[in-house]
Parts: C-alpha cells; sequence; structure tokens
C-alpha cells in the first residue's frame, strides 16, 4: 500500500521532458564496481521526488525505500530491491552532488528542465530587467509623503506614471508606480510596474494585481521546506536548496501543464 501513488503521474511528465537525459548530461558519478548499486538517476529522483511528497528529511529514506511508488519511479532494476536508505541518500546529496561539477550540473539541469517545458507552455515570455530602486524612488519623492493629522483607518493609495530608462534598456519604458500608506506602519509600500499599457495608472495596478513569483516563493518554502537548510556545510545547504527547487519547479509545471484548470488552482 502506498499514499504517494500521484507521483507515478509525475514521473510520466519528467519522461516527456527528457530529464533522465539531462541527468546523464549534466552529472558525473566518480563511484567505481559496486558501489553503483544505484543509478545516478535513481538517486536524482528519490531526493527529488521524496521533497515533491513531503518528505524533506532523509531519516525518511529508510521507510520509503519499500514504498511500491518510490521503487517505480526509479528504474527497473531496482523494482524488486527498493530504493536507497538514508545512508547512500545522505552520501549523494552531501558528497558526490557537493562536487563543484556536480554542482553547477543540477543548476543546468533545473533550466534545461524548464527550457523543455517552453514548447508544451503557451504563455508568453517576460523578462524582468531588475533595477537599483534608489533612482526609480526619485521619481516618485512627491508621492510617498503621508498627510499631517490624523491617520486614516483606510489605506492610502497613490499613483504616478513617468518614464525611465535602465542602462541596460535600449529605449525609455513607462513606469507606473503605486504608494501605499497602511495604519500602524511607519514607512509606505512602494511598487512599481514596467508596463507597454496605455491605461491610467490606477487601472495599470488592478490590471497586474500582485505578481505571482511571491506565491511561488511561498509555496516553496511551504510545499517542498526549501529553506530547510540544516547542513554544517554551506556547499551541502546549496545542494539542499537545488533539489527543492528541481523538486518543486517539477510539480509546478505538472500542475500548469498537466492537471485540468479546475483542478490546477
Amino acid at each position: 500500500m502506498t499514499s504517494d501513488g500521484g507521483l507515478i503521474l509525475v514521473r510520466e511528465l519528467d519522461e516527456r521532458l527528457g530529464l533522465e537525459h539531462l541527468i546523464e548530461e549534466h552529472l558525473r558519478d566518480s563511484r567505481q564496481g559496486l558501489n553503483k548499486q544505484f543509478m545516478l538517476a535513481d538517486l536524482l529522483r528519490q531526493s527529488v521526488y521524496s521533497r515533491l511528497a513531503g518528505y524533506e528529511d532523509l531519516n525518511d529514506a529508510d521507510r520509503l525505500s519499500a514504498d511500491p511508488t518510490f521503487r517505480l519511479i526509479s528504474s527497473q532494476r531496482i523494482w524488486d530491491r527498493g530504493a536507497a536508505l538514508t545512508s547512500t541518500l545522505h552520501w549523494f546529496e552531501t558528497e558526490l552532488l557537493t562536487r563543484e561539477e556536480n554542482l553547477i550540473g543540477l543548476m543546468a539541469l533545473n533550466r534545461e528542465t524548464l527550457g523543455q517545458a517552453e514548447p508544451l507552455d503557451g504563455s508568453d515570455r517576460v523578462v524582468l530587467d531588475m533595477d537599483p530602486s534608489e533612482s526609480l524612488e526619485r521619481e516618485v519623492a512627491e508621492i510617498l509623503f503621508r498627510p499631517p493629522g490624523r491617520p486614516s483607518h483606510k489605506p492610502l493609495v497613490r499613483y504616478k506614471s513617468f518614464t525611465y530608462q535602465a542602462g541596460s534598456w535600449t529605449k525609455p519604458r513607462r513606469i507606473v508606480a503605486n504608494v501605499e500608506h497602511y495604519p500602524g506602519e511607519l514607512f509606505p509600500r512602494v511598487g512599481f510596474i514596467v508596463t507597454n499599457l496605455s491605461l491610467p495608472s490606477r487601472a495599470v495596478v488592478r490590471f497586474y494585481k500582485r505578481g505571482t513569483a511571491e506565491q511561488w516563493i511561498k509555496e516553496g518554502k511551504q510545499a517542498v521546506k526549501m529553506t530547510r537548510l540544516s547542513g554544517h556545510r554551506f556547499r551541502s545547504n546549496e545542494v539542499r536548496l537545488w533539489l527543492s527547487v528541481i523538486a518543486y519547479n517539477l510539480g509546478n509545471l505538472w500542475r500548469r501543464l498537466v492537471l485540468p484548470q479546475r483542478i490546477g488552482n
């Protein structure tokens, strides 16, 4: 019996994305002889899928080694033997993956997995250029002040539209700023939107609402515990973070590309 049967569907998506080929291309295995009992692809999938299922603690590996789902998401050679135990998985994450070439490989693996999904995703590409906010804030100095007197119980929101060109931009672009004063807060909340819309400033802010990136970061923290970095070495924690990012991106791609909309949201 297993409670993680849904991972088999995610496994089908990772086949469509060519994850195994990317693992072979970007990760290096220095093991010799009997030490290669588990393929790199099997170990990486076990690390990634356990995080995706909510098992962020490596101590769960001993129990999951006999789980039918964690056997099936690996190669057929271990279906009867079982997945890796805690000691093997710990060595894989803290020794093999922490080597410089494999850490770079994890970054490339994550990047190219997302790249493989681009032809399947109908959304337009959005490029964000982040620039120091001090030079943006000079343009909105006149709307940053809080009005004198007793503050209102409702937020005070002001908008301003202006043209700005960052150093790396080929032309000036329209910037819409919104400044929000909330009761009990000493400083205003300041946001900037780069846009080609010609709507009034308030309408532009309402159109964009809040970016989804912050929600994805929050999901990553809560769903795959990507900020649980309890290793004694910085490099080990860096590996753990990349494994969590890959797990989150794989689950997010499955939600966006596979699930029906009524479930995906």
